[in-house]
């Protein structure tokens, strides 16, 4: 069995992007884990995560973790961290990174599916 982690900025990017091949994977037995970068645009969005956690089961997905950024906010103003939060497009690269890193070897991940450098659409 290999385990899958898929990476994404948003809750609702899973189904967006990837929900045929998550959800191939974990029925041909494969663990499949999604990261979130952000758990929605404010913070603790509780419809986002919820949404996201009903996404996760349909298809098949093991494990949800939330890295703890704030959404940041797609168009021309990259408003202000809500308070107690960082948006992921203000968060130090390395953090953000080594919070991964931290997931990928906790769960001696096989496969990483992600975006290319443009966020795959130009998101910021």
């Amino acid at each position: 069995m290999t385990t899958i982690v898929a990476f994404h900025a948003h809750p609702d990017d899973e189904a967006l992007l990837t929900g045929g091949t998550l959800a191939r994977a974990a029925a041909d037995g494969h663990r499949v884990v999604l990261v979130t970068a952000t758990i929605g645009m404010k913070g603790a969005d509780a419809p986002r995560l919820a949404e996201l956690e009903a996404s996760a089961e349909v298809l098949g997905v093991a494990r949800v973790v939330h890295l703890g950024y704030a959404g940041s906010r797609h168009g021309p103003i990259l408003y202000p961290d809500p308070p107690g939060w960082v948006r992921f497009v203000r968060a130090s690269t390395d953090e953000a990174a080594s919070r991964l890193v931290g997931i990928l070897r906790e769960e001696k991940a096989s496969v990483l599916l992600s975006y290319d450098r443009n966020g795959g659409y130009g998101h910021p």
